[in-house]
Order: structure tokens, then C-alpha cells, then sequence
């Protein structure tokens, strides 16, 4: 029977400042942190000598600090996330690993369907063609205004810290990731495209489970969301539909449009709250010059209308 060496590499000893530092440990190592880009994102020059030199500390130290360890630049065997980070990592020339998985969700289809693609055999991570629906289950940046983005549209640029952990946790997503997204807070447009630069190959992919579970966390807010916006602009409308009397597809194309972002919902609200039916709606979105800035989810919208 053929011996295959584990996936999560744990070393026989303690590597580091002051480390026993086994040459075959150390050297391993090495090749971890070169595989997940550090001389390049760093500018430093990590080599495979099987010896700690000072860049070889100065790796181990910066990897520390990103997922806020002392930065002693000493790592032991029991410290498993620190060298599972490594393992999770991906390269150039890379494919997905989950290639199948659940693409289906219990609310908010034709949202999580917009927010980006799944593919069988991908581009090269992070080289897709301009104007494509991104490969969500890596880190990505849809536009110039977007912040770093990871999933079906969950979008970190307006949350905090703490929140990004918390719904990472929430959504099954290993803590070492979790730690440096929420790094990324506030960042958007090339400060954000220079965080997945950095930080892309290191985070690697998510699950399709752990997409659905991080997007179900923010449709509900977004619904949350949409509800509040229809309610404050229709309370003073006469005999205005109720939230919970609006047809279920009319609902989920204008929670659509609120995740999207898109200005200028009034109208359309004035328009559900009397009532309207499906094809009306469909009509209406049609002609509206902001919607017909982004045809392809338009046409989403459409489809679910009919």
C-alpha cells in the first residue's frame, strides 16, 4: 500500500528563533510560505536552504502577526492553523478542488445566481477576463466600488472587523481565514484588489456549503434591509400592500435590486404597494434606465417575473 504524506503538514519539532529546527521541517516550511507567494508579496527572499536565516524568521514572524500570533517567529507542532494555512493555500496554475458542490439556495436564487459563477475547470485564480461574472468562492473585487468580496456577494467593505469573524465562524470558514478577511474592512476599489493580490492565494477557496451558509447571512440582512426601505416609503401611500403580501417573486426581484445597490427605488415601491402584478413590475424595470445599465441581471429579473 503507497504511503500519502497528510495534507496538513505538522512538523516533528518546534521551528523558529531558538527552535529545534530539524533541516527536513525547515525546509518544508520554506517551501510552504515560497508556495503561498510571500517573496512576492513581501519583496523579501525566502529560500530552500533547510536552516532558519533571518528571512526565513522574518516570514514566520510576518505570518504571526496576520493572524494576530505573538510574533516571537517561533511556531510549534501543536499550533495546527498556522501550517494549515499552507495547506489550504493555492498557486498559479491552480483548480479548484471542490468542483461540485450545491449551487442551490432556499431564498434569494436569482441574487445568488447574479453574484458570481462556479466553475468546473477555472481560469487561472485571479486572472479572469474584465466584464465576467467573477469565480466567487475566492477572494474577488466586482468593480471599482465594491470592497473585498468572498461568496455569492458578501461584500466587506461597509463591516467590521468583528462581524466579518463572526459570520465567517457562523458559516464554517476555518478561523485562519476568518482572522485575515477581517482585515479588509473598509478597503475598496485598488486598495481592495491590492488586499486579494496579497492576500488571495493565501485565504485559497471556500466550500460551496460554507458559500451558501455566508450568503444566507447576507441575503437575510439585505432582505432585513429592503423591508425597511419599503416600509418607510410606503406607510404614507393609501391601502399600500403589506411586506408580506407582495408576491414572492415580485419581493425577491426587489431584494435583488436593493443587494445590488441600485438608487432610485421609489417609484418601483409606489408601484408594489399598489398592487401591481408581475408583468407591470417586468414592464416598469424594463424601461428603467438604471436597471438597463447591468442587462444581464436585468434579464435575470425578467425571467423571474414571468
Amino acid at each position: 500500500m503507497s504511503y500519502h504524506p497528510p495534507r496538513v503538514f505538522i512538523p516533528s519539532a518546534s521551528i523558529g528563533i531558538l527552535g529545534t529546527n530539524d533541516p527536513k521541517d525547515v525546509k518544508t516550511l520554506q517551501q510552504m510560505i515560497i508556495n503561498a507567494g510571500y517573496n512576492k508579496i513581501s519583496g523579501n527572499n525566502v529560500r530552500l536552504t533547510g536552516s532558519i536565516d533571518t528571512e526565513t524568521e522574518a516570514a514566520i514572524q510576518w505570518y504571526q502577526r496576520v493572524l494576530n500570533m505573538s510574533p516571537d517567529g517561533l511556531v510549534h507542532p501543536q499550533e495546527t492553523w498556522f501550517f494549515s494555512m499552507f495547506s489550504q493555500s493555492i498557486s498559479p496554475h491552480w483548480r479548484p478542488r471542490n468542483t461540485t458542490g450545491q449551487l442551490h439556495v432556499n431564498e434569494g436564487q436569482i441574487t445568488f445566481d447574479a453574484e458570481g459563477i462556479d466553475y468546473i475547470t477555472a481560469v487561472e485564480p485571479f486572472k479572469q477576463p474584465m466584464n465576467t461574472r467573477n469565480f466567487s468562492r475566492i477572494l474577488h473585487c466586482p468593480d471599482l466600488y465594491s470592497g473585498v468580496t468572498l461568496g455569492r456577494g458578501y461584500d466587506m467593505k461597509e463591516r467590521s472587523p468583528g462581524e466579518i469573524l463572526t459570520h465567517f465562524r457562523q458559516s464554517g470558514i476555518e478561523e485562519y481565514k476568518s482572522v485575515i478577511c477581517s482585515k479588509s474592512y473598509g478597503l475598496a476599489g485598488n486598495a481592495a484588489k491590492n488586499f486579494i493580490k496579497n492576500y488571495g492565494y493565501l485565504i485559497g477557496e471556500i466550500t460551496h456549503q460554507q458559500q451558501i451558509k455566508l450568503f444566507n447571512i447576507s441575503y437575510k440582512q439585505k432582505k432585513d434591509y429592503a423591508y425597511g426601505v419599503y416600509f418607510r416609503q410606503s406607510r404614507h401611500i393609501d391601502n399600500a400592500l403589506e411586506w408580506d403580501d407582495i408576491d414572492f417573486r415580485i419581493k425577491e426581484t426587489f431584494v435583488d435590486i436593493i443587494y445590488q445597490g441600485i438608487p432610485g427605488v421609489r417609484p418601483l415601491i409606489a408601484l408594489i404597494a399598489a398592487g401591481a402584478s408581475k408583468e407591470h413590475v417586468a414592464d416598469f424595470i424594463a424601461k428603467d434606465p438604471k436597471q438597463k445599465n447591468y442587462p444581464e441581471r436585468l434579464k435575470a429579473r425578467l425571467r423571474n417575473l414571468k
